[in-house]
């Protein structure tokens, strides 16, 4: 069967997006096509934003190809995982988190980590140099297919798209940029998970700045995005890039011939997880949590809601032959729920859950290659 527009979205989780890097390394594999040359639009959160900047960032030798293969995403995390989650350590720091310490065992109370109280729990320049090492800057708008990158803001308070498509700002709901950005500024942002980075900051052009400020009736005049990781709202965006997809041609209704425009049922959707979360949390635990240890279950149980409300909803909305969604269960055997676990034996684990996942959907997976 074939239709007229192909989807690709892939979901946050940090170090667990080596799990659908394995699976596009597969597609391409079989196919001996590059993931750039399937699919129409490629939409992605957080460690899946990076993959889809990867997977359509143009070769300084050939501009229509991709500079990475799937399969050079999957070593980005085994050979810089240390590199990106490297810890954020202070001397000050330090020394209060030793007197902390103190104080919390004489009172017989849990410790926590002081640096994870006050800061982030890592610095931003061991991933900005990974990513800077990856995408330099390319603009994003040479992706080689148009991509759909997630953030929020903290100060707009409203959800920013990294596109490579021109869009026209949208007023106080949501904003979309693409002039004047890089895929090195989109993947920092998109990847900025709240406490375990800090936000990233994204200088505005002078031509945007005179935009927001009329779109806004003058109520923004700052010169500058402060963005945090799209997965606060969308850590699984494949509902988010049926739509754009949608928009997309209703936007040009009329300059688009009506045999043209896309409805939802010419959209095949393929959507990528990074591993349900399988970690318990007690009645008898979570009763006595207030707000510093509800903080990190918090961010957890937040994120793996909306991955599997949004796989439950498109998985009755959209037809079987349309809808290819290729998830695992994390274990403490089979990688655990942590983003940050970059350790050699989580990898191996993560590693090891992919080549499941592909061996246990081999016949959904031959079948949807056909269709790429």
């Amino acid at each position: 069967m074939t239709f007229k527009y192909k989807v690709l979205s892939i979901d946050g989780g940090g170090i667990r997006g080596i799990i659908p890097a394995m699976i596009l390394a597969e597609i391409e594999n079989r196919t001996g096509k590059r993931i750039h040359e399937m699919f129409d639009l490629i939409a992605g959160t957080s460690t899946g934003g990076i993959i889809a900047l990867g997977l359509t960032m143009p070769s300084e030798q050939d501009n229509k190809q991709a500079k990475y293969y799937a399969k050079d995403l999957v070593e980005l995390y085994k050979q810089e995982g240390n590199t990106i989650f490297k810890k954020n350590e202070s001397f000050i720091e330090k020394c209060v988190e030793q007197r902390l310490r103190e104080v919390l065992e004489f009172l017989h109370l849990p410790f926590a980590e002081i640096d994870e109280l006050l800061s982030a729990k890592y610095l931003s320049e061991g991933r900005e140099t990974v990513l800077n090492k990856y995408f330099g800057d390319t603009p994003i708008k040479e992706a080689l297919t148009e991509v759909f990158i997630t953030s929020y803001d903290t100060a707009f308070r409203l959800p920013v798209f990294f596109t490579s498509k021109r869009h026209k700002i949208q007023g106080r709901c949501f904003h979309k940029v693409y002039e004047g950005f890089t895929m090195k500024q989109a993947a920092m942002a998109t990847s900025a998970a709240p406490t375990f980075f800090e936000p990233h900051k994204v200088l505005f052009s002078e031509s945007l700045s005179k935009e927001i400020e009329k779109e806004s009736n003058g109520y923004h005049k700052d010169d500058h995005y402060s963005l945090v990781d799209g997965g606060v709202f969308a850590n699984n965006p494949t509902s988010l890039a049926v739509m754009e997809a949608i928009i997309n041609t209703k936007i040009r209704d009329g300059e688009v011939e009506k045999e043209d425009r896309l409805e939802l049922e010419d959209i095949l959707v393929v959507s990528l997880g990074t591993g349900s979360l399988t970690r318990k949390y007690a009645y008898d635990q979570a009763k006595k949590w207030g707000l510093v240890k509800w903080i990190n279950p918090l961010i957890n149980i937040l994120m793996d809601g909306t991955n599997e409300s949004v796989a439950v909803q498109l998985e009755q909305l959209l037809a079987k032959h349309q809808y290819y969604r290729f998830q695992g269960m994390l274990d403490q055997n089979k990688g655990n729920d942590d983003m940050d676990d970059a350790t050699p034996q989580n990898i191996s684990n993560l590693e090891e859950l992919a080549v499941d996942i592909i061996n246990k959907e081999r016949q959904k997976l031959e079948e949807l290659c056909q269709m790429l």
